[in-house]
């Protein structure tokens, strides 16, 4: 909790503890604000009015212990104690009864309601955060926000400095990292939008997945520093995302160009029939060559990352260029050929990545 943050007790947390201890110890209990107003107490009549016993006790910020009755001033025997929140008096919990008896109940009271005030804040603030994370990344999807608008919801979450998006097709909803807590300052948790999961990062946290099987679809940014390059970031995988299959499994990212998946993933629908034809007669198997030897730093790495022969790899080559009618030797001519499979890739029709 900020410290300049005031604390502020929730009376229906006080009538919590108040209902559930009291019965156990036979005692009236009170539970009052800062101000010194029962906010719970075991007597339902007196909820809203004011305490004036809890009032030496909020002044002090000590224990009052009362032992003798003051009709004319309507106090009981018994014990007022400071309610201290984040080192904070917020309160004050009272308790009729002789002193000595009734402090260690009231001390006991205290902490209780200390530790569920605690445990609630904690749950409201993670709830905050949460919707704070939506808003920033619903915003970098929709691309409509003010730059400068970004940057300060960014500051006020926690994340300055380099950052990253990713975005993650996970293959079942109960994946129990969808569960990961967000870690302030660090990163958000996964929220569900645009029909794939996201999360801001700060870079310099571990990179999502490295330790998932390679099955897993996600994708991640590069990182960035100013809330335009994070737009433009987010846009790249927010196209990506509408297009699943373009989406690289881990163990199939040597091979994938991320330029030439976007630009099919910005083809209009219409187009992509038409974008795929010079690779429409090519099986998976040569499909997959093609793009592992147009990413591969040479002909013997590109043949070893597919378990063959570098000679096989040349004969596949050529008949690749045979039965699409391409010159895969000219790089203009190849990198069509690779803009058809992934236009493929997109309409369904193959399955590489």
């Amino acid at each position: 909790m900020n410290q300049k943050e005031q604390p502020r007790l929730a009376s229906a947390l006080a009538q919590k503890v108040v209902d559930t201890i009291a019965p156990t110890i036979n005692r009236n209990v009170n539970i009052m604000n800062a101000h010194g107003v029962i906010i719970a107490s075991t007597d339902a009549a007196r909820i809203g009015t004011h305490h004036d016993g809890s009032a030496e006790a909020i002044s002090r910020n000590a224990i009052i212990r009362v032992s003798q009755a003051d009709g004319s001033a309507g106090t009981l025997p018994g014990v007022n104690v400071p309610l201290t929140l984040n080192g904070q008096l917020c309160g004050v919990v009272g308790v009729t009864g002789a002193p000595h008896e009734v402090e260690p109940l009231a001390g006991l009271i205290a902490l209780t309601v200390q530790l569920l005030f605690a445990q609630d804040y904690e749950h409201s603030r993670s709830a905050r955060r949460e919707t704070e994370a939506r808003d920033i990344i619903s915003a970098l999807i929709a691309g409509r926000v003010a730059p400068e608008v970004i940057d300060r919801s960014l500051a006020a979450h926690g994340l300055r400095g380099p950052k990253c998006i990713e975005a993650w097709l996970p293959r079942s909803v109960e994946d129990p990292l969808l569960e990961e807590p967000a870690k302030e300052h660090h990163r958000t948790s996964w929220i569900s939008l645009s029909g794939a999961y996201w999360r801001l990062r700060a870079a310099h946290e571990p990179a999502f997945a490295e330790e998932l099987l390679n099955e897993e679809r996600f994708l991640v940014s590069m990182p960035v520093e100013t809330a335009e390059e994070l737009m433009a970031e987010t846009e790249v995988l927010r196209v990506l995302m509408g297009y699943p299959s373009l989406v690289p499994r881990h163990a199939q990212r040597g091979m994938w160009s991320r330029e030439i998946a976007v630009a099919i993933a910005r083809t209009p629908a219409r187009s992509l029939e038409h974008a795929a034809a010079p690779a429409q007669q090519l099986n998976e198997e040569q499909a997959k060559t093609l793009l592992v030897v147009s990413t591969a730093a040479s002909m013997s790495q590109a043949a070893s990352d597919l378990h063959i022969h570098r000679n096989t790899l040349v004969q596949r080559l050529e008949r690749i260029g045979r039965i699409s009618g391409v010159d895969i030797r000219q790089s203009s001519e190849s990198l069509k050929l690779q803009h058809a499979i992934y236009a493929r890739e997109a309409l369904g029709q193959l399955h590489i990545f």
